[in-house]
C-alpha cells in the first residue's frame, strides 16, 4: 500500500526529515495524519480523508493525536471532526516520539 498521489506530491514539504519509501501508511498512520493535518494543502487533506476515512482520523485525535499537531490547528480539526476538546485530551502527559527517531 502506498500513500495517495496527492500526498506523495507534497512529500518534500510534509516529510522533509524522512525518506518517503520508509513510510508505511498503515504502521505510520498517526505520523502521516499529523503531518498532513499540520502542513498539508486542502488537496492533500482531502486525499487523507479519502485514504484513512473520517472515523479513523477522529480516532487519531481521541487517542492523543492533538498532542502531535500544532496547538494552532487543534481547534480547526476538533471543530471539523465535531469533537469536544476534552475528547482530545491525552490520557497521560508523555508525548510519543516520531517512529523514525527511536533507537
Amino acid at each position: 500500500m502506498s500513500l495517495p498521489a496527492e500526498i506523495e506530491a507534497e512529500s518534500v514539504a510534509l516529510f522533509h526529515d524522512v525518506r518517503l519509501e520508509d513510510i508505511d501508511p498503515d504502521a505510520h498512520a498517526a505520523f502521516v495524519m499529523a503531518r498532513v493535518l499540520d502542513h498539508g494543502t486542502l488537496r492533500s487533506v482531502r486525499a487523507l480523508l479519502r485514504f484513512y476515512g473520517r472515523d479513523r482520523i477522529r480516532d487519531f485525535f481521541r487517542e492523543g493525536g492533538a498532542a502531535r499537531v500544532s496547538p494552532r490547528t487543534v481547534p480547526l480539526w476538533t471543530a471539523f471532526f465535531e469533537l469536544a476538546p476534552e475528547e482530545c485530551t491525552p490520557k497521560s502527559s508523555s508525548r510519543r516520539s516520531s517512529p523514525f527517531w527511536t533507537a
